[in-house]
This record gives C-alpha cells, structure tokens and sequence, in this order.
C-alpha cells in the first residue's frame, strides 16, 4: 500500500494538514502518493480533458457511445463533474514532475448508505500499464474509508477491458455481478462488470501490508 500524504504543497516539506472549511476535511486540495498526487482541477486542465474525450480508444473504453463529444459536451461534463462546488474529483499527477495524465472522480455519493461510485480516467497512453491507475485508486480507496468514513465504493467497468479490471483487482474491487450483453461494441455485445470494495475488507489490506 501506498503513504498517503494530504495538502503537501508543491516542492515544499510535508507538515500537518491545516483545513478552513469544512469542505476541504472531505475535498482536500492534494493527496499525494509514491508515483502520482490527486490534485484539485482547475480551468487550465480542461484542454487535456477535451484531448482524451477525443481519442477513440479512450472513448472505447470508457464511454458507452462511441461518437466523438462536442467540444460544448466536453466542456459540460469539466464544469459539473470537475468544478463544480459540490464535485469531489481529482486531476492524477506522476510524480516527481506533477504532469497531468488522467482525473478520477465520486459520484452518486450516498451518506445514509455509506456507498459511492468510482471512476477513474488514465488519458495519457504513454501512462497506462505502469501501475499509476492502480496507486490513484488506491488513494481514493483510502480518502473514501479513512477520511470519509463510508461502507462501499463500488464501480462498473466494460467486460473487455481486461487491463482496468487487473487494476481494480489488484486495489481490492472484487466482481460481484454482471450486466449481461449491456453493450455493443465490434459487432459483438460485451458485459457491464460490477464490483466493489468494501470498508472492512479495505482496512484488512492495508494492515497485511
């Protein structure tokens, strides 16, 4: 498992996280790790955004229509799911250069129930398979149970992406079910993957290291 580091500024030493708001115990601006940092978007980000929703393989895997979004459809999605007030997303770093490669977000946040929705995006191509997706959802596992305090972080992923779902397994998701033939892509229908990590099983990881 990864130290989790929260609010270290950019080339500055590590000192004890000091919070204004309420909102930044449960969105603080940086969780750093080993190889990558969780940052908080901000406008600038957008023209990496627009440039990943553009690449057909990415979209492929990552969206359940294959057209290419507008740049107004692109532009949409960074306001409310990125920087909006209430959005808790993350733009993820590589370290130690703090060059931007992908975001990951919470959605359908559920406080009675202790349960969210993960999501994660690796943009660049020359970052994927290097373990960097796996070490920024292991910070979001970690900001979910530690800091957070909920029960269940749940996911749903394409049948073929066999490389995201090796990276899920590897922080913990274990599959819990499928929607059968929910969408086609080659002319072949392909299975919605659940699956999901719950808190306890969280915390046993993390203690065996």
């Amino acid at each position: 498992m990864v130290a989790v580091v929260y609010d270290r500024p950019v080339g500055q030493a590590v000192s004890s996280a000091t919070y204004t708001t309420e909102r930044d115990l449960w969105h603080p601006h940086q969780i750093v790790g080993g190889q990558v940092a969780l940052r908080r978007p901000h406008p600038d980000d957008l023209p990496a955004v627009v440039r990943w929703y553009r690449d057909p393989e990415l979209a492929r895997l990552t969206r359940y229509q294959t057209r290419p979004m507008t740049h107004a459809e692109i532009e949409r999605f960074f306001q409310t799911r990125m920087l909006s007030p209430d959005a808790l997303a993350y733009c993820i770093v590589e370290l130690p250069t703090w060059r931007l490669v992908g975001f990951t977000t919470f959605s359908s946040l559920d406080p009675d129930n202790g349960s969210v929705l993960f999501h994660i995006t690796i943009g660049e191509r020359d970052a994927w398979g290097r373990g960097l997706g796996t070490e920024a959802t292991e910070l979001m596992l970690g900001h979910a149970f530690e800091r957070l305090m909920l029960h269940r972080v749940g996911l749903t992923v394409f049948s073929y992406n066999l490389r995201a779902i090796r990276a899920y397994e590897k922080a913990g998701f274990v599959v819990e079910g499928r929607l059968r033939d929910a969408i086609s892509r080659d002319g072949r229908f392909f299975d919605e993957v659940q699956m999901g990590i719950l808190a306890d099983e969280w915390f046993e990881r993390t203690a065996s290291g």
